[in-house]
């Protein structure tokens, strides 16, 4: 019997939560499980959720990558795909597949490029305020997305990604925005 109250403690627990520190890049950082919280300017500027991936015999730092942009002064969130082998500005297809669920993204909604740029080739961000939600609202649900797209470019047209500590960092993001907007 302890060993399953054990067990469900710590299930309970949150996944591998840990204090904000200021990174050598002047970004406000705090790791949640496979995610990675970020605040820009030492935690004055912009915040969002990160967790990156490798392609198989890859030597890059990440080649994909999956974030949620917090948008200053409101609730909403904004959602970025970047996979280096992904042509997104051919894409006629985007879909996120929530441990089994789906959800296609109509082309109206994603843009090419990142928060911050046009330029990313290998990037689309999706900021229509009520398909991010649901995206949000799935990813704090799920334990895995695994995005596909097409045409597919150089790779598989697809991008996996695991989900534990999303919703930690999220709510660290969420909690350190009403601080700052205080």
């Amino acid at each position: 019997m302890m060993r399953y109250v054990l067990a469900g403690l710590l299930l309970a627990a949150p996944a591998s939560a840990q204090e904000w520190f200021l990174h050598e890049y002047g970004e406000l950082r705090a790791y949640h499980g496979d995610w990675l919280a970020v605040c820009d300017d030492a935690g004055a500027g912009p915040c969002r959720v990160v967790q990156t991936g490798v392609d198989p015999g890859s030597n890059a730092f990440f080649d994909l990558r999956l974030a949620a942009h917090r948008i200053d002064n409101s609730p909403d969130w904004a959602i970025e795909v970047m996979d280096r082998n992904m042509p997104a500005a051919a894409l006629t297809e985007l879909r996120f597949r929530f441990d089994g669920q789906e959800v296609t993204v109509p082309p109206s909604a994603w843009t090419v490029g990142d928060m911050r740029s046009a330029n990313a080739a290998d990037t689309v961000t999706i900021r229509d305020p009520d398909l991010a939600y649901d995206l949000v609202g799935r990813m704090k649900a799920g334990n895995r997305v695994i995005v596909t797209y097409a045409p597919m470019g150089d790779g598989d047209g697809r991008a996996s990604f695991p989900l534990r500590g999303v919703t930690a960092a999220m709510n660290a993001v969420e909690a350190r925005v009403v601080v700052r907007q205080e």
